[in-house]
């Protein structure tokens, strides 16, 4: 995934929110569920550090 680090909390959440329906997808392959994973990782992660500096 490219760079996370200039997205802002809404948008994260709207990117993991849209790859977590992904999965539920009946017609994606396993490489793409696979794909779609670390993304949801990535994701996450990137959104760790900045859901902890709202208040």
């Amino acid at each position: 995934m490219k760079n996370t680090n200039n997205l802002t909390i809404e948008e994260l959440e709207r990117r993991i929110a849209h790859f977590e329906e992904r999965l539920m997808d009946f017609i994606i392959t396993e490489e793409q569920r696979e794909l779609i994973k670390e993304s949801l990782k990535e994701l996450k992660k990137a959104k760790e550090p900045k859901a902890s500096y709202t208040f």
